[in-house]
């Protein structure tokens, strides 16, 4: 058996991936470390990167929660004909904004 190194618990969840160069991707799990998300476009490991995650909170005011993430990119892998990221955080955020066409 494979011995596990992470070093925070993760949870499931499917969340969207904006990264910053304008690609898109959904999230499989995440923890306070790490992020772990499918994605159509190629990404080197060992690169930095940025992107936001997208939480929904139903918010009657026309707002949501965005987590701001800066981190490195540890592995990547084939999932299907999509890739798997696997980024360690360095830095993160939590921002409310408007959503689009909210007044």
């Amino acid at each position: 058996m494979a011995k596990d190194f992470r070093q925070n618990d993760r949870v499931s969840a499917m969340l969207p991936v904006h990264i910053e160069d304008g690609g898109v991707g959904v999230t499989r799990n995440l923890s306070p470390g790490g992020v772990y998300f499918v994605v159509d476009e190629s990404i080197v490991a060992g690169q930095p990167m940025r992107f936001s995650l997208a939480f929904n909170t139903g918010d009657t005011m026309g707002s949501d929660l965005f987590l701001e993430c800066v981190g490195e990119v540890v592995r990547v892998e084939s999932v299907g004909d999509k890739l798997g990221i696997a980024v360690k955080l360095v830095e993160s955020r939590l921002e409310r904004r408007k959503m689009p066409g909210s007044k």
